[in-house]
């Protein structure tokens, strides 16, 4: 009887703040099985401290984000003539995914017909906390550019930010219309 119900409680990892404690059986007693014994060992001052504190965090997580980026788009990914680009982006911040806005000017595109061709995309950033204590990134944008007349724009980027107090620092690299390999950096303020 005691045996079944050690296995399935050694099967079940015990939730936090809970020990189970088997009674130590003499060889002489009789039909009678001692029960397992549950105690509590939660200090519950300790975890509502910790609740507490969570929910500060969450509550001051700043929820926008301004950065400027800079860089160069190289033509043919990377085999063709090299454009410089600015950016600018607006995004709010949820947990783990960023929802933005971004305009860029990059100068000199192939079959392009002015000198700076703007570019106006609606980004989606899914963000991971590394253990080192900076963001990887991997974002796509879709939007629109004007190279002559409007035409459909994408990009796929994988990304990295350094938080410093609330500026971080970026890098990404961007695969983009029209054959686009982007390399960039930023800089931001998050608020």
């Amino acid at each position: 009887m005691v045996l079944p119900l050690l296995l399935m409680t050694l099967a079940a990892a015990p939730a936090p703040g809970v020990a189970v404690r088997m009674p130590v059986q003499p060889e002489e007693s009789g039909p009678e099985r001692a029960a397992p014994h549950f105690e509590w060992t939660q200090d519950w001052d300790e975890y509502d401290d910790e609740e507490r504190r969570d929910d500060d965090e969450d509550e001051r997580r700043p929820h926008v984000l301004l950065s400027a980026w800079g860089g160069e788009a190289l033509a043919g990914a990377g085999a063709g003539r090299s454009s410089s680009f600015f950016a600018g982006e607006a995004a709010w911040a949820f947990d783990t995914l960023d929802l933005g806005l971004q305009y860029a000017g990059y100068r000199s595109l192939r079959d392009a017909t002015r000198e700076w061709t703007p570019v106006v995309l609606t980004r989606v950033t899914q963000r991971f906390r590394t253990r080192r204590g900076f963001d990887a990134a991997f974002s796509l944008g879709l939007g629109a550019g004007r190279p002559g007349g409007w035409v459909g724009w994408f990009q796929v980027a994988l990304g990295v930010r350094f938080p410093i107090g609330p500026l971080f620092l970026g890098g990404e690299l961007a695969f983009e219309q029209y054959d686009l390999l982007r390399l960039g950096g930023g800089v931001g303020v998050a608020f």
